[in-house]
């Protein structure tokens, strides 16, 4: 069964009282502007710059937020954890699993997965292209990843060239940007 076919089973059993021939006429029968208005950031994300890197913007107060954690040495206390690269801590921030975008579901649980692949895959395809209207002298990566032991199916982005460059003050091995108040720019 393609993908169309599986949508189109998957909205009618979560909208049995939509009459649709085909997935398409579900978002005016059962949507409305404001569930439209409330999904566009998920579709064509915000995007935030820091330190040369993009992140995608799907939590809110993301700038402040990103910008305050990578000025927090995440692995003191942790000498076991291994150094992680510039690179590294970024697509670590560009991660996300599909399920936990939301706090609800809807519809049978059986079409579950089916339908975080079916997003997944949309997401994906918007993503990419958000990016590249947004950045075109860069080349990201934007891949959905099965579900393994750590985590389930996710998406991760990912800048390919060009390559970035840490920022001063980043310490690998306490995974923060550790500026120096007595050493001058």
């Amino acid at each position: 069964m393609n993908q169309h076919m599986i949508a189109h089973r998957i909205l009618h059993e979560s909208f049995p009282y939509v009459d649709a021939e085909d997935s398409v006429s579900y978002f005016s029968e059962a949507g409305d502007a404001t569930q439209a208005l409330m999904y566009g950031w998920l579709y064509w994300p915000d995007l935030v710059e820091i330190h040369g890197a993009v992140f995608m913007a799907l939590s809110g107060d993301d700038e402040a937020e990103i910008a305050q954690r990578l000025a927090t040495p995440l692995a003191d206390g942790h000498p076991e954890w291994p150094v992680m690269s510039w690179v590294q801590m970024v697509d670590s921030y560009n991660i996300f699993e599909i399920q936990h975008l939301f706090r609800q579901s809807r519809g049978p649980v059986e079409f579950s997965e089916d339908t975080h692949r079916i997003l997944g895959s949309i997401l994906v395809q918007s993503w990419r292209a958000r990016l590249m209207a947004s950045y075109p002298d860069r080349q990201f990566a934007v891949r959905m990843i099965e579900a393994d032991a750590s985590m389930d199916l996710r998406i991760a982005v990912s800048q390919e060239t060009p390559l970035l460059i840490p920022p001063r003050g980043w310490d690998g091995q306490r995974r923060g940007i550790i500026i120096d108040p007595d050493r001058p720019e």
